[in-house]
């Protein structure tokens, strides 16, 4: 699929459109033919602590685990990986054509405490579970899509558990040799019982928090491990390094604002153009009533790397408030006009990369450079600003 090209100004008249319409269906997300997608619409609930999470307090690591190979326990999840060497061609709603694999070992039956794993869903990451022990399972995560390297976000979903057994998760592909895991953080949790019948979402969780480098056999990659009861039996429960927020969640918000006609009266959505995959990048424009002649312009853009979703948590917080009646964000809206990309590589979110567009590179690498066609949102970012 080619970039669309968009041709505007900074003074074009505010006329909202709003592809994710306030009546219609968000538009489903293209992937690359390689991925497969599961058809269940994986939603959370929003949810925060009445009081400030505290920091795992920090241990001492008693046993560094070795190499665990595939010989040393039972691979029970391991989903495709895209051919080393290639590169991205085409995409299409859903991914993969024709029936779906099964990367899951089925359960023996009713007594079976094997942990069934899942990550072909939005913003997913995990190739790869090997149970080493009856309730020990070392993950590896699907390096960027078209590259081997940038394993740092995880997001997977855990089926079949059991609530009483202190269970060892441990990935073992982690690429930065720093994390704040030695610092007192911890993975978070989502249980679905727990949102459905308490209204709780996703919370840190996990003790005996460990972030160190591999065995002899693997010396540039780097283990993250922690222990963590579940709180129900046979729950579904996801795990994440930091709140996902996915494509389809900012499409979902964009909907709603172009229903609010307090807030759409001020902000016009637009495709700022579309990624390799087709997927649209979408550019707000948010100004007074007065329009935007003779104003400056601020530009802001998130999500270049996919993996940093707190980028998102904070462009949403950002809108809220700039769109909001407080008198500040009057004066904000009355001085300048803001130009806002808030989700500048949605391919990578929608694949589940750390840190890469489908082209297999940073994107925040891209400006300046004499070739930036891979990378759309880029090159109209960089073309919208120099305008």
């Amino acid at each position: 699929s080619h970039p669309t090209q968009c041709h505007w100004s900074l003074r074009e008249p505010l006329a909202l459109f709003s592809p994710p319409s306030a009546q219609g269906h968000v538009p489903a997300p293209r992937w690359p033919v390689e991925c497969e997608v599961i058809k269940e619409r994986i939603e959370h609930i929003e949810w925060v602590p009445p009081e400030p999470e505290p920091f795992c307090p920090t241990t001492a690591l008693e046993q560094a685990l070795g190499t665990l190979s595939e010989e040393q326990g039972t691979v029970v999840y391991h989903s495709s990986p895209v051919p080393q060497g290639s590169c991205f061609t085409r995409a299409r709603v859903g991914g993969a054509p024709g029936p779906l694999s099964s990367p899951a070992t089925p359960l023996e039956g009713p007594q079976d405490t094997t942990l069934l794993f899942e990550s072909r869903f939005e913003s997913g990451n995990l190739q790869k579970a090997v149970k080493v022990g009856p309730y020990e399972y070392v993950l590896t995560l699907r390096p960027d899509l078209y590259t081997a390297k940038h394993t740092q976000w995880f997001y997977f979903r855990i089926q079949n558990t059991r609530k009483d057994p202190l269970y060892r998760f441990t990935i073992a592909n982690m690429a930065k040799p720093k994390s704040l895991y030695g610092q007192g953080l911890q993975p978070l949790l989502y249980s679905q019982r727990d949102a459905q019948s308490r209204g709780v979402g996703w919370r840190r969780v996990g003790s005996d928090v460990h972030y160190y480098r591999g065995g002899v056999e693997e010396p540039l990659a780097f283990r993250l491990s922690w222990t963590v009861r579940f709180p129900h039996d046979s729950d579904t429960c996801f795990f994440a390094p930091c709140y996902p927020y996915t494509y389809s969640d900012l499409q979902r918000y964009l909907r709603a604002l172009a229903a609010d006609p307090a807030r759409s009266q001020f902000c016009a959505v637009q495709p700022l153009c579309h990624s390799l995959a087709g997927n649209t990048v979408y550019l707000l424009t948010i100004t007074g009533p007065s329009g935007t002649a003779g104003k400056r312009a601020v530009v802001v853009s998130a999500r270049a790397h996919p993996g940093e979703t707190g980028g998102s948590w904070a462009m949403r917080g950002f809108l809220d408030f700039l769109l909001s009646p407080h008198a500040d964000a009057q004066l904000l809206r009355r001085l300048f006009v803001f130009k806002v990309v808030p989700m500048l590589n949605p391919d990578g979110v929608v694949v589940g990369n750390s840190r890469c567009s489908l082209a297999g590179r940073d994107p925040n690498r891209a400006y300046g450079m004499a070739h930036p066609g891979s990378f759309p949102g880029v090159r109209h970012l960089q073309a919208m600003v120099q305008r």
